[in-house]
């Protein structure tokens, strides 16, 4: 169940579909709601000789400051309108970027929501890599809510991305509160293997779900070769899908590559609420 609800409020365009569906989360779960608002307070210059950082920089940081403690008041003022317990926080991030601090305050939540990638190409790239540094150092799954999209209770249909892996298996079970508030769930399993033992581990899967209340049928699929992330998208946009579970494949030596293939096919293309852990 979830009982305490991060939203990192990046300064982004689209923070307000975040803080939106986080507030709807909270209401139905009767959960907290922590909103991270994170002033990145940048290393400062120096210097010819590096011997001296710049006099400026102290000035910088008192704006920088300030504008985060104006942003938090007008949140506040906001929030105050809202019949949910929450809380806002000024976070400082001290020569670290804004998600890595988030990412150290959400260790404390169990859910994590954040925006989707932003429309301009230059900005995907930090975005993504903002997502992998949550994933992957906050440990907590991350609810991604892109441009126009929204979450309302109750969900009609969920589609749960599976394969035969740890990333997925924590996905499902770090969505099950949700997968249970769903009338029905799609699991959609592409390439398994038909046989005896392939049926049998989607039958233990099935039922698995079952015994946690969750109305779930598996419907296998070929991918013949074309991109799995654009087709589990066709899935769930032809079912009319409120929300796509799928693991974060990847791995955290190398940040940058640290979302794989189809997750970030996912995140880049998907109009639908998306819940990823890793």
């Amino acid at each position: 169940m979830f009982r305490d609800i991060a939203v990192p409020m990046t300064g982004g365009s689209y923070d307000d579909y975040a803080l939106q569906a986080a507030l709807s989360l909270s209401a139905h779960y009767q959960a907290k709601l922590a909103a991270l608002e994170i002033v990145e307070l940048p290393m400062p210059a120096y210097d010819t000789w590096a011997l001296t950082p710049d006099p400026g920089t102290m000035d910088l940081y008192d704006t920088l400051r300030k504008s985060a403690e104006e942003r938090s008041a007008r949140l506040r003022q906001r929030l105050a309108k809202e019949k949910v317990v929450h809380r806002i926080r000024t976070v400082e991030a001290l020569y670290i970027s804004a998600w890595d601090a988030a990412a150290r305050e959400a260790v404390y939540a169990d859910l994590i929501v954040v925006p989707g990638f932003s429309r301009k190409e230059e900005k995907r790239t930090a975005h993504a890599n903002g997502v992998a540094s949550l994933l992957i150092e906050a440990g907590r799954p991350i609810l991604v809510i892109p441009e126009q999209a929204s979450l309302v209770f109750p969900l009609n249909k969920v589609v749960l991305a599976w394969r035969s892996s740890k990333e997925a298996s924590r996905a499902l079970h770090d969505a099950i509160p949700l997968l249970r508030d769903a009338k029905s769930v799609d699991v959609l399993i592409y390439d398994e293997d038909q046989g005896a033992p392939g049926k049998e581990r989607q039958n233990n899967l099935i039922g698995h779900l079952a015994a946690h209340d969750v109305n779930a049928k598996a419907i296998v699929r070929k991918s013949r070769g074309i991109d799995i992330g654009s087709l589990i998208l066709s899935h769930a946009e032809k079912v009319d899908a409120d929300l796509v579970v799928a693991g974060g494949y990847g791995h955290s030596r190398f940040r940058e590559w640290a979302l794989g293939g189809v997750t970030r096919e996912l995140l880049r293309s998907s109009r639908i609420p998306l819940l990823l852990s890793h």
